[in-house]
């Protein structure tokens, strides 16, 4: 996510195009190596076994190295020593840029401390950004310090960068009592905590997730779409229960509910954390432990 993040503030404050930058990250993904690959290259895993892999991982929420090690077919110190191998995302980037003589590394330390200054983030927080590491950079876009926040919203974004779309980024999450929204699918989970999860959109945006999650198109947004958006909802759900369930808290999922035209959302505490899919917003709402009232426009 770290060249989607900091491309769209190069491309917003005039560094760049985007032309240069999507022409940039499509040069990135010519040289970017995944660890299976890797792995299958230098003869440590067969073929077979990278795609057993990549299979459990559109159902579990785990790293390939971390299934790879559970598995038995690697140790952690090989998936460490594979996991050098794999180029640093930001020195990626740079490397890249500067490779296309579109910036030297003066200009991009520069650019990175500017966006730093404007965001507000502390040298902590910039670690974990050009870490790559999802998680680490869910954090730091979140407004408040919930683990429960934090883990589910990891979970989201690891999956829409499996299943939905591997360009897909984040931008800061804010909190509000009241949002509008043009459709929306959401889920509860009951149990030990109450916990309301959702995806909002303007317009057709929420396609971006119905579509390639169904593998079929949609004229709108109806409720055969947002019943693929609650599909997709279901299995983010389902990973964090697992999650959950393995510390010993436990949550059940309701059936997803769906409203194809306009709502009204209201509650004390609800998290709009923003998904940019296909360059366009789509607003991931989340409530722990508060309720989210769903009203319909003129009622």
């Amino acid at each position: 996510m770290f060249n989607q993040i900091f491309g769209k503030y190069l491309v917003d404050s005039g560094r760049l195009t985007e032309e240069q930058l999507q022409d940039v990250i499509e040069s990135e993904a010519e040289v970017r190596v995944k660890l299976g690959l890797i792995a299958v290259a230098e003869k440590l895993l067969t073929k077979e076994q990278a795609d057993e892999i990549n299979q459990l991982q559109t159902i579990m929420d785990k790293r390939f190295g971390d299934i790879a090690v559970m598995k038995g077919y690697l140790n952690e110190e090989t998936v460490a020593s594979l996991l050098k191998k794999q180029a640093n995302v930001y020195m990626l980037f740079c490397q890249t840029l500067i490779d296309k003589e579109i910036m030297t590394l003066e200009e991009v330390d520069q650019a990175l401390a500017d966006y730093q200054t404007m965001e507000g983030f502390t040298h902590s927080d910039m670690d974990d950004l050009v870490s790559g590491d999802v998680d680490r950079t869910v954090r730091i876009f979140l407004p408040q310090d919930s683990a429960l926040d934090a883990q589910l919203c990891g979970i989201m974004i690891r999956t829409v960068l499996r299943i939905i779309n591997e360009n897909a980024y984040v931008t800061k999450a804010f909190m509000v009592n009241e949002l509008t929204v043009d459709n929306f699918a959401m889920q509860k989970l009951l149990g030990d905590h109450t916990i309301y999860v959702g995806f909002a959109g303007a317009s057709d945006s929420l396609l971006n997730v119905a579509e390639p999650f169904a593998n079929e198109e949609f004229e709108r947004v109806d409720m055969d779409a947002l019943d693929a958006v609650g599909e997709f909802i279901n299995c983010v759900n389902g990973l964090f229960a697992s999650d959950l369930s393995v510390k010993n808290i436990n949550v059940d999922m309701a059936p997803p509910e769906y409203f194809d035209s306009p709502v009204k959302l209201s509650g004390e505490q609800i998290c709009v954390f923003p998904v940019v899919i296909g360059d366009e917003p789509i607003n991931f709402i989340l409530s722990v432990d508060s309720s989210i009232q769903v009203t319909p426009i003129g009622e």
